[in-house]
């Protein structure tokens, strides 16, 4: 829609609430540090949403992450804003570090560029158009150019 009608978009949360910050291990417990953790410490209606973060494909896409963070020599955090930083249409993420250390980690995007291959393999894990986490699915989401234009 943003491109289809020249709007920008300012996405929340390009971390996933930190679960793409790769602090997050499969089969290990949640950091008890972490805003999840403390979520998940709350009402039980919450505590089962956010456990849904922690999804097969989630998992699946953070090792993805971590791999070309690893080749790139940054964090999975970085790799995970300025993948969001470089869709088209997105003007700036919204990052939300808690810490002087997590802001100059966030900063740290600015180098980094993505090549095809590295796109085609973020995408065979998290296809376009499609979300890692159960409570998004469905026709929730349809992210094609609208049949009419204005």
């Amino acid at each position: 829609m943003a491109l289809t009608y020249g709007l920008a978009i300012i996405p929340w949360s390009p971390m996933a609430r930190g679960f793409l910050s790769g602090k997050y291990k499969r089969g290990d417990e949640v950091p008890g540090d972490t805003r999840l953790a403390r979520d998940m410490s709350m009402a039980d209606a919450w505590k089962r949403r956010t456990q849904q973060h922690f999804s097969d494909r989630a998992y699946d896409l953070l090792e993805v992450l971590e791999q070309l963070a690893q080749e790139k020599n940054c964090t999975v955090a970085q790799i995970s804003i300025a993948w969001c930083a470089r869709q088209p249409g997105i003007t700036a993420p919204i990052i939300g570090p808690r810490t002087m250390e997590q802001l100059d980690d966030n900063l740290g995007i600015v180098g980094i560029t993505f090549t095809v291959d590295d796109y085609a393999r973020i995408d065979a894990v998290a296809e376009p158009e499609q979300a890692i986490v159960p409570y998004y699915a469905g026709n929730m989401m349809d992210f094609k150019p609208p049949q009419y234009r204005w």
